[in-house]
């Protein structure tokens, strides 16, 4: 629940003086209760740390120490109101613990009638296979690992399936990502670099459809997430990826009850704001990050230790639509 903490944290920083967010686990500010130096106001005494799994806040200059929810009620008693029932609510999520039952998906074998019969997916690699041990390390969830391909020679695959397509210089290793349609038909795939190449992401497209990740498992009766990369799809429930296409031109052709957009956290890209921008006047839900956040995307944000639970529930948080998002979104791209 550290993140409940350190949002709450971030929700009174304002009144702390001299706040600077060091890193995940350590902040620095003025001291609130002994005022901190009297004689140099740049002097900042005061830091919340993590100690034994707790966020606790401790004043090198008078000594004062205490919990976090004792340091939120002393600035600001209307937000440790919020913040004590916002722990209530997570602490009785926490306390109903459903009969655990095996991950149940959707058998995925009709990528045998397509080329990809040729590769391996990455939950069909041993542990020590370098294509394992990158996924793993961008810690992807286990059971999206049935998701992905693995390509020893890039350039011999593609043109293996269309002829003198791509140059050899790409006949390296890399990670595969298909597209495959509500039925089941693969239209195109990217090929993801492992190491150091010229070109991050090469798109091959079988067909001329936008390039859309998941359509073949979203349910679109049901809320539908949509993130810009395929990756940070895989950290989601239910979500698609828009893979550089146009996701708009989609949605008009594509009805989807409930859609919410997940754009990177890049407040100052002009390009990211035109497009959330775009995507609130076509009256679709859209997430404003919270400014505490500094990771540019999802992956990055469980990079840096938040759990996939963790990231959804900022999520959740933080979807607005209509004028509300609009107002949101003018407070972040200040920041």
């Amino acid at each position: 629940m550290n993140y409940i903490d350190t949002k709450y944290l971030h929700l009174v920083s304002s009144q702390l003086d001299c706040f600077k967010r060091k890193n995940d686990t350590l902040y620095n500010f003025r001291c609130p209760y002994c005022g901190d130096s009297q004689t140099n106001k740049n002097k900042a005494r005061g830091y919340v740390f993590l100690k034994e799994g707790k966020f606790i806040f401790k004043c090198h200059n008078c000594g004062t120490g205490s919990s976090i929810a004792n340091l939120i009620k002393h600035v600001n008693p209307e937000i440790h109101r919020q913040y004590v029932a916002e722990k209530f609510v997570n602490n009785k999520r926490q306390e109903y613990k459903p009969d655990k039952k095996p991950i149940e998906f959707k058998k995925r074998n009709y990528h045998q009638k397509t080329p990809l019969k040729a590769l391996k997916k990455v939950s069909q690699l041993s542990p020590e296979h370098p294509a394992k041990k990158y996924v793993e390390n961008r810690k992807i969830p286990t059971v999206a690992h049935r998701k992905l391909f693995y390509a020893p020679k890039f350039a011999s695959f593609v043109n293996s399936i269309i002829p003198n397509k791509l140059n050899e210089k790409y006949n390296e290793p890399r990670l595969i990502i298909p597209f495959f349609d509500e039925d089941e038909k693969l239209f195109g795939f990217q090929g993801r670099a492992f190491g150091k190449s010229d070109i991050k992401y090469i798109t091959i497209m079988l067909e001329d459809k936008p390039k859309i990740f998941g359509l073949d498992e979203a349910d679109k009766r049901k809320r539908v997430y949509v993130t810009e990369g395929p990756i940070d799809s895989l950290f989601l429930p239910n979500a698609l990826a828009m893979a550089g296409s146009d996701f708009d031109s989609f949605l008009e052709k594509n009805l989807i009850k409930d859609v919410v957009v997940v754009y990177d956290n890049e407040s100052r890209s002009s390009q990211i704001i035109s497009k959330i921008t775009k995507t609130i006047d076509l009256g679709h839900k859209v997430v404003i990050w919270p400014n505490y956040l500094k990771e540019k995307d999802i992956n990055d944000m469980v990079l840096s230790g938040r759990t996939p639970e963790q990231v959804l529930s900022i999520i959740q948080e933080n979807t607005f639509e209509g004028i509300r998002a609009k107002a949101k979104l003018s407070e972040w791209r200040k920041v």
